[in-house]
């Protein structure tokens, strides 16, 4: 009796052991997709950082260009008026 209770603990906790077994496995797999998503995030934000500059870059050009046709056509109006 006291030998088959003991056998039927160790068998349940086998089966314990083995449930738990899976669950670290789930685990370690979540871990690994986690670790895959977060690299390739850093990725994308650099790669968003890299495109936020560029195109500060362009529209600090287009200012510049707008500013320089904007003060032509004002001297070309300018110079109208006086003449």
């Amino acid at each position: 009796s006291d030998i088959s209770d003991v056998n039927q603990i160790f068998r349940d906790l086998g089966a314990l052991v083995h449930e738990q077994g899976e669950v670290i496995d789930s685990i370690e797999a979540s871990v690994e997709r986690t670790e895959v998503f977060v690299s390739e995030g850093a990725q994308q934000v650099k790669l968003a950082a890299t495109y936020q500059n560029k195109l500060r870059k362009k529209k600090c050009v287009l200012v510049i260009i707008g500013a320089v046709a904007l003060s032509i056509l004002i001297g070309i109006i300018v110079w109208q008026t006086s003449s």
